[in-house]
């Protein structure tokens, strides 16, 4: 079937979809994603497709459509309508106005993911008008949700747990990757393939109390800080294993700048942080006990046997005692013979034969956790142009005068809404 005629209506289409849903507020904490979802549903409705809104409570709304389809393995296109908050006085442009000026649109959710939004909209509708009455191979699902920004309960964790029916194991197209970067004068673009796992603990510490002018010998205080400190001096090894392997091979001997130097330690190393500590009331009172919260980011295949034996070797070494407060596993998917990326790849290439796709785990947790937790292969893909870079993306986002190239909103509904049609129509 022959690709899909990209007319000047089609793309002032796409933009007038993506203003549109820049102009509603959906900051958190607040959210209300439902006014989103709404007009998802109103825009699907005049194309023929039939839309879900489902609140997890008042104003919490999140849109399930789907497109029925053959046996294959099914698609699932996904998006979060909530954004964070935006001060108004540091703009230039209303953050809710959607402004454009000199090519760029400006406004909160632009790269975070009112573009992917926007971008899965258009794939959706356009595959359907492709399909000109013809079945789609696979069934195909529009998913947009809310509160990703603050841990998903009211958004996807709450669909899947209210609504698995939704969530069949298949192929997921997520936020987090798209992005170009530049090493050895080759043109890479970031495909997400996993996410690492988070293991949140608490680290606590006892010792003998007293008064400042006479401190004992075995502080609570001085335990844990000696344990603090030993963590974060911690050297993980690097593990040539699943992602950050593969991302390695098709660097080969490239040169890296200091981003890409920081994706290689990311894909190749656990990392630990300390995020809060707790200990002592008065300045001239020595705490008898203490404690610290830290957070472990871990590789996909690591265990959470395998952390908790690392903190019994730090506490026995230390006099001090944990718990684990929670352990959520990351996750991999294929890139082994995967028809979903060689259609990205294809599609890339139509569009810059000199690009190579360059697999990276997530950067942070995404709604795609809950998905690759149910046996999906889930990829952050939401292309731009190389005019803005993964560099200045990891600079805007969540930051004052967030703001999308048109093109390379155009751009990134162009190669999605073909790798649909190469998938879903003309395998």
């Amino acid at each position: 079937m022959s690709s899909i005629e990209w007319t000047h209506d089609l793309e002032r289409e796409t933009v007038q979809h993506f203003k549109e849903l820049i102009r509603i507020n959906t900051s958190a904490p607040a959210g209300n994603e439902t006014e989103g979802a709404r007009y998802l549903a109103k825009v699907l409705s005049a194309e023929g497709i039939e839309s879900e809104i489902v609140e997890s409570e008042p104003g919490r709304g999140n849109l399930l459509a789907k497109i029925q389809g053959g046996p294959e393995p099914p698609l699932l296109l996904i998006s979060h309508l909530d954004v964070v908050p935006a001060s108004l006085d540091q703009w230039i442009h209303p953050p809710f106005a959607a402004v454009e000026e000199d090519g760029w649109i400006y406004g909160r959710g632009a790269l975070d993911t009112k573009n992917l939004v926007t971008m899965e909209l258009m794939a959706f509708i356009l595959l359907k008008r492709a399909s000109r009455g013809k079945a789609l191979n696979r069934d195909v699902y529009l998913i947009a949700t809310a509160d990703e920004e603050q841990g998903s309960r009211k958004g996807m964790e709450y669909l899947v747990r209210q609504h698995p029916e939704w969530f069949p194991a298949g192929w997921v197209i997520n936020e987090g990757g798209g992005f170009y970067l530049t090493a050895g004068n080759k043109d890479y673009m970031l495909i997400t393939a996993g996410e690492k796992g988070v293991c949140k603990a608490t680290l606590f510490a006892t010792g003998q109390g007293g008064h400042a002018s006479c401190p004992p010998e075995e502080q609570a205080i001085e335990k844990l800080a000696r344990a603090i400190e030993h963590a974060t001096a911690y050297s993980f090894p690097e593990e040539m294993v699943g992602v950050g392997k593969r991302f390695l091979d098709i660097l080969g001997t490239a040169e890296m700048d200091a981003t890409l130097k920081d994706l290689r330690h990311y894909v190749l190393r656990n990392s630990v942080t300390v995020n809060a500590v707790a200990g002592g009331e008065r300045i001239n009172v020595i705490a008898y006990k203490a404690q610290a919260q830290i957070e472990f980011r871990l590789l996909p295949h690591v265990s959470q046997a395998e952390v908790e034996a690392l903190l019994e070797e730090w506490c026995t070494q230390f006099g001090i005692s944990y718990q684990i407060d929670s352990f959520e596993p990351g996750f991999e998917s294929s890139l082994e013979d995967s028809e979903f990326v060689n259609a990205f790849a294809s599609q890339l290439r139509e569009h810059d034969p000199e690009a190579t796709l360059l697999p990276i785990l997530a950067l942070g947790r995404t709604d795609g956790r809950f998905l690759g937790a149910r046996g999906s292969d889930v990829y952050g893909f939401s292309p731009l142009l190389p005019q803005l870079p993964f560099a200045d993306v990891l600079r805007k986002v969540h930051n004052h005068n967030e703001a999308i190239p048109v093109s390379s909103l155009l751009f990134g509904t162009k190669v999605i809404a073909e790798t649909l049609r190469q998938i879903c129509l003309d395998s």
